[in-house]
């Protein structure tokens, strides 16, 4: 009788209460993992980069700038500067070819490529003044996969990737994947038209 009395009374308060909080909190685990299963995560970073790929095309040569993505493999983030000036000034060049092998580790101590120092150096992408793109951490547990940048053998698959836009209306081309889980976006950028594709799953690379 009282059974029957408490379904025609309803839920109280406090019961609807406990019944949102478990809905809310399975909402917590279970769409992370639907997001990373449908590759949702991967497939919107992927997109979100390859705009600002294209963005930054477009502004280097509005601004008669050098602009250098930042492709952060390790901390799966990334984010852009612009130069003040035209890149390829003589001091840019000279700066660095003097510098021994502890200054440049001083002031590139996220770059463990000795080589990359000198060239980070001599570009000035490494204290660029200008952040027009804040960093972009990739959400959920999507990552980069080995990155491939005309100009460096090899793909890169830890530390620091750099892609550069120059004034002239020109990019290095470069390729580009974000993985989750089994789910991968390769975006593809074209060097002449600043064009950034992206493709599922894996692109072929001619060396």
């Amino acid at each position: 009788m009282a059974a029957c009395a408490r379904a025609q009374r309803g839920f109280t308060l406090v019961e609807l209460l406990i019944v949102l909080g478990v809905i809310a909190l399975a909402t917590t685990f279970v769409v992370p993992a639907l997001q990373s299963v449908s590759g949702a995560n991967a497939r919107k970073a992927a997109g979100e980069l390859a705009g600002s790929m294209r963005a930054l095309f477009d502004m280097a040569a509005l601004r008669h700038a050098r602009c250098a993505l930042t492709l952060d493999l390790d901390g799966a983030a990334w984010w852009a500067d612009c130069g003040t000036g035209r890149a390829g000034s003589a001091r840019a060049a000279a700066a660095g070819e003097g510098e021994g092998a502890e200054s440049l580790e001083e002031r590139f101590p996220d770059e463990r490529d000795e080589e990359m120092r000198r060239l980070l150096a001599r570009t000035e992408l490494g204290g660029l003044p200008d952040r027009v793109v804040k960093k972009h951490a990739l959400p959920g547990s999507a990552r980069f996969g080995p990155v491939r940048v005309e100009g460096r053998r090899g793909a890169i698959e830890e530390g620091k990737a750099y892609v550069k836009f120059f004034a002239g209306g020109q990019a290095q081309r470069a390729y580009v994947p974000i993985v989750d889980g089994s789910n991968r976006y390769t975006i593809v950028l074209e060097p002449f038209t600043g064009r950034a594709r992206v493709v599922p799953g894996d692109v072929e690379v001619k060396e």
